[in-house]
């Protein structure tokens, strides 16, 4: 190879990177979208950071009319200054566990997994956009809600999963886009 097809090779691929990552990142979006699930599973947010408010913290036990509807028992449970009968049932109905794909730690018995019967999560979608993907809620009403009260980061990608996407999807696709140069 010339110096100057070096140059060209390089001029290419420093033009054509940016774009083929975002074309990996919209191919391979669904994986994103799942790691998002898996993380709030774990009770941590794209930060890597705990859920917050924990239940214990949560303004919502102290109100009057905080509490859950037990299918079990067939009857609302008043959890008014009793976070810790919301736990309980949470550890129920939604028990703690490892990540299936990103390893990631089971959540504390106090940190929400924003998951009850699955609305939440099953609202998560995303979305192509120049730069790569957009991921946010979609189809269910309450899902705005439940992004100002976790913040925008619950749709981040936290470290364990952008290391899990570039070694799975970016670093094979890049080496793929590299060759074909």
């Amino acid at each position: 190879m010339t110096i100057q097809e070096m140059r060209d090779r390089i001029r290419a691929a420093r033009d054509g990177i940016r774009p083929e990552i975002a074309r990996c990142m919209d191919e391979n979006r669904h994986d994103m979208v799942e790691s998002v699930r898996e993380q709030l599973y774990s009770g941590i947010d794209g930060n890597g950071a705990p859920l917050y408010p924990s239940y214990s913290d949560d303004p919502y036990f102290r109100q009057a009319n905080a509490g859950y509807y037990d299918d079990d028992i067939g009857h609302w449970v008043s959890c008014f200054l009793h976070p810790e009968r919301y736990v309980a049932w949470k550890m129920r109905i939604t028990p703690p566990k490892a990540g299936d794909k990103l390893n990631l730690p089971p959540r504390g018995a106090d940190t929400p997994n924003l998951f009850i019967v699955g609305t939440f999560h099953g609202s998560i979608t995303a979305k192509p956009t120049p730069n790569g993907v957009e991921i946010f809620t979609q189809g269910w009403d309450g899902g705005p809600a439940v992004e100002r009260k976790y913040g925008p980061m619950i749709f981040g990608l936290s470290e364990p999963a952008v290391g899990h996407f570039n070694a799975v999807y970016l670093m094979p696709a890049l080496r793929r886009w590299y060759d074909g140069l």
